[in-house]
């Protein structure tokens, strides 16, 4: 689903009108989309309050009003302002007249906190795209009367008063569901302005979209991105993937992001990584296919196991190097000869990426499909460019980086944001505080090298393997409280996470 800006977004409407769809078409579909949301899944609903503002977000509001009431519901009309400014929401606002109660609220008296109090659904239709600044005292108020009301909240767009332009949302309108208009929009995918908008869906307005802005991937759309799973599969039917990482200070690396890759899939797990920890890594995991290499003096790789690896590389499916794999001389060379000699699904991370950054021209020179899954601190070595800057402009950074040196990229933090070697944007939604913790980033290498090996696109696979990675921290937080959400716990909820995208549910 795309995320399109104000401005697009306008656009978008200007030239729907100039194909002959008209702005009252748009507004009546909207309204009538939003009635028809509400009367589907809050069927029990008997008095509905709509906040209506002066302008276009104010007409749909007054257009769900009159479909409500014609569908027999009590229906009331709080203005937030005096008079609509747009005419096509004075229109709607007249049609109104004599068939409901239409209140002022630029006053706040006991009436209005009456109707506040008994309402079954209270319909924010204030303010819609590119709000920015305060909200009035008056709404303010509405607000923080509704907050406390029993009622449903339901937003239309964007809950009046959030945007992303704002250092304090606290005071928006706090919203159970929100029916966004044609797309998604930034408050809708970026935590943390994400959580004032509760359940999102989408609701179309008489017109599609082609655009290659920002998107963002809904879970039904991932479901339809998984691999398949044909009941005369094999192991072999799942694919090959081999991880190559690990060191005698981290071991650990390379085992989570093996099990990343067990619980994500994959047919067959193979693990290369240096024989002088073949004991601590052996023994947390059974379900993998070892391959140990000759180490050199501090436990790291050594430079005569590059051939030794090189034989067999072509054969696996998708290949991810770099959990913990240190930044020795041998782990160089070996890097080096993977980038020059591989032509799959490649996965670089961590300690990989810690490499390329002091030669980064080399990425130029390999004929694989690469995938980078660098944090802001491993962006920055790679670009020169200090953390505050890249975090300033993470959308920018990732798309100009990708489109320079013809790679997917995986730029981690909140929000996550992948762009293809095109610059094609993309935002993940899910997410979780409990993710900030060392090992997070070796379990997400682990799933997106399953899911390639599986066939996915390394895009396709950094974008589903991030929603996999943030919805599991998430259900982990839940379970475990974001203090004990450990590596493990996360990795024990994926396929929670996966039954829950599979189910839909």
């Amino acid at each position: 689903m795309l995320i399109l800006t104000p401005d697009e977004i306008r656009k978008a409407e200007d030239l729907a009108n100039i194909n002959g769809l008209s702005y009252d078409d748009m507004m009546e579909s909207a309204g009538m989309g939003c009635a028809e949301y509400i009367l589907k899944n809050h069927p029990e609903i008997k008095n509905a309050v709509i906040i209506c503002g002066k302008g276009k977000n104010g007409g749909d509001g007054f257009v769900i009003a009159r479909y409500l009431h014609e569908a027999g519901k009590n229906v009331s009309v709080i203005l937030a302002f005096n008079s609509p400014s747009d005419e096509l929401s004075e229109k709607n606002k007249r049609l109104l007249s004599g068939t409901l109660d239409i209140y002022d609220g630029t006053h706040i008296n006991k009436n209005i906190t009456a109707l506040l109090e008994n309402a079954d659904i209270i319909v924010d239709a204030v303010f819609g795209i590119g709000f920015r600044g305060e909200l009035p005292e008056n709404v303010r108020e509405l607000f923080l009367r509704s907050k406390y009301s029993r009622a449903v909240k339901l937003a239309v767009d964007i809950p009046s008063g959030l945007s992303i332009n704002n250092e304090d949302n606290s005071s928006c309108f706090a919203a159970d569901e929100t029916l966004s208009m044609l797309c998604f929009k930034k408050e809708h995918i970026y935590k943390p302005y994400s959580s004032f908008c509760g359940k999102i869906t989408v609701i179309p307005i008489g017109f599609g979209l082609i655009s290659d802005s920002v998107s963002s991937k809904t879970a039904e759309e991932l479901r339809e991105m998984l691999p398949d799973s044909p009941f005369d599969s094999n192991k072999g039917t799942y694919g090959k993937a081999l991880i190559i990482g690990g060191s005698h200070k981290m071991p650990g690396a390379l085992v989570i992001s093996a099990k990343g890759a067990v619980n994500s899939g994959a047919g067959l797990t193979f693990l290369a990584f240096p024989d002088k920890i073949y004991t601590p890594v052996t023994s947390q995991l059974c379900e993998c296919v070892f391959r140990p290499q000759c180490s050199d003096s501090e436990g790291g790789f050594s430079e005569s196991c590059t051939d030794s690896i090189l034989k067999e590389l072509s054969s696996f499916d998708a290949v991810a190097i770099g959990p913990g794999m240190g930044t020795g001389d041998g782990a160089e060379a070996l890097l080096t000869a993977v980038l020059k000699s591989y032509t799959g699904k490649l996965i670089i991370d961590a300690d990989g990426i810690n490499i390329i950054s002091r030669n980064i021209n080399i990425l130029k020179e390999s004929k694989a499909e690469i995938l980078l899954t660098p944090h802001p601190g491993e962006m920055s070595r790679l670009t020169g460019k200090s953390i505050n800057e890249i975090n300033s402009a993470r959308e920018d950074t990732a798309s100009q980086f990708s489109k320079e040196y013809s790679v997917t990229l995986l730029l981690k933090g909140a929000n996550t944001v992948i762009s293809d070697k095109a610059g094609k944007l993309f935002i993940n939604p899910t997410g979780s505080p409990a993710l900030s913790r060392g090992g997070s980033g070796d379990l997400l290498t682990g799933i997106t090298v399953s899911l390639a090996a599986q066939g996915l696109s390394v895009t396709d696979a950094a974008v589903a393997g991030a929603y996999i990675h943030g919805l599991a921290g998430e259900i982990a937080e839940k379970k475990f409280t974001r203090y004990s959400a450990t590596i493990d716990r996360i990795t024990e909820c994926i396929p929670k996470a996966l039954s829950k995208i599979i189910s839909g549910k």
